[in-house]
């Protein structure tokens, strides 16, 4: 456990929008949420996930839909929150003050498993990781997983010619077309359903929690041959497709984040990519998470913690049930995300 001056009592009033951001007039010009300047040991850093990272960071236009003028660091805390982007430069970063550098962690495990290196040597240097997959027993140690909000992945695909609404790919795939789909069983989009033309199917990083649970969903622990796997392939980024394979391309992509990049709370990196259905139920509902979804589809998505930490007051007042992010909904909604019922929130 840190140090700390004080116990902090923080009265949350809500979220931020960075003042360099107030007067953005393009939501899909790029953005770094990065702390401004390296943060000291006395505050809470975070590293992981891309898919959260939005609404933890606390940045972002996000005042047009939220109704929030303010956020958790301007109720003046003993301890401020800080996060790091999963991308980005530099490459190479210094998550607090007098630490090494450290290579960014691009995505939910390498946060995970850059937390659990910090727990073991005792530097103090990074708090906690955002992650949008489960534990895993065998990698994660004793670190607490510890829920704050609900999305969903889905597919997307792209239109034949930008800005039609005519598709190689079929409006709906079942669990089984996605696994035959990654396992490379079937190859082209008219095997189900769709019109003629080789499938190009993408997978983000290995680190991203959006794969992971995506490849669980499905079933598919080792994706096929035919699976694009790019390096440092970002989730939830359709910007990132070639465009000559974007008409018969399929990827994962979180519901939240695509909801958010529509409404201009996130950058919208989209490029044309149109969610769609699985098993007959579409992911978005009145612009927001359909929380009728495949339910096999849908998920938590987390903070993780240090044990040690959990009862420092400095975390309770931001990850606790009672704390920041739990008893202010209306800001991970404002990204996209469905509120968890009852006591599910934090811990």
């Amino acid at each position: 456990m840190r140090q700390r001056l004080r116990p902090v009592i923080a009265t949350v009033i809500g979220l931020a929008v960075a003042s360099t951001l107030l007067g953005a007039g393009s939501a899909s010009a790029a953005v770094s949420t990065d702390p401004p300047s390296t943060p000291p040991k006395s505050d809470i850093v975070g590293v992981g996930s891309d898919t959260t990272q939005d609404v933890i960071n606390l940045d972002g236009p996000t005042n047009r839909t939220s109704g929030f003028t303010i956020n958790y660091n301007n109720t003046n805390p003993d301890a401020k929150l800080w996060a790091y982007d999963a991308f980005g430069d530099p490459a190479t970063i210094v998550t607090s003050q007098g630490c090494a550098p450290i290579t960014r962690p691009a995505g939910s495990s390498a946060g995970v498993a850059a937390l659990k290196a910090d727990q073991a040597s005792g530097d103090g240097c990074i708090d906690f990781a955002r992650s949008s997959r489960v534990k895993n027993p065998a990698t994660d140690g004793n670190l607490e997983f510890v829920p704050f909000a609900r999305d969903g992945v889905t597919w997307a695909t792209f239109p034949r010619q930008p800005g039609t609404k005519r598709f190689n790919a079929p409006k709906n795939l079942t669990t089984a077309q996605l696994t035959s789909i990654y396992n490379c069983s079937v190859t082209n989009w008219n095997q189900v359903g769709g019109r003629n033309g080789q499938i190009a199917a993408y997978l983000p990083q290995s680190g991203s929690g959006t794969r992971s649970f995506f490849l669980a969903a499905i079933g598919v622990p080792t994706p096929g041959g035919c699976v694009n796997q790019p390096v440092g392939f970002p989730e939830n980024d359709g910007s990132a497709v070639p465009v000559a394979d974007r008409k018969n391309a399929i990827l994962p992509y979180s519901i939240a984040r695509y909801v958010a990049q529509t409404k201009g709370t996130s950058e919208d990196v989209r490029a044309g990519a149109v969610l769609r259905e699985i098993n007959g139920t579409k992911p978005v509902v009145d612009k927001k998470l359909n929380p009728g979804f495949t339910s096999s589809f849908l998920r938590q998505v987390f903070n993780v913690l240090k044990p040690e930490d959990m009862s420092d007051p400095d975390f309770q007042a931001v990850f606790a049930a009672d704390g920041y992010i739990c008893t202010h909904p209306r800001i991970t909604q404002a990204f996209g995300f469905g509120q968890l019922s009852g006591a599910s929130c934090g811990y």
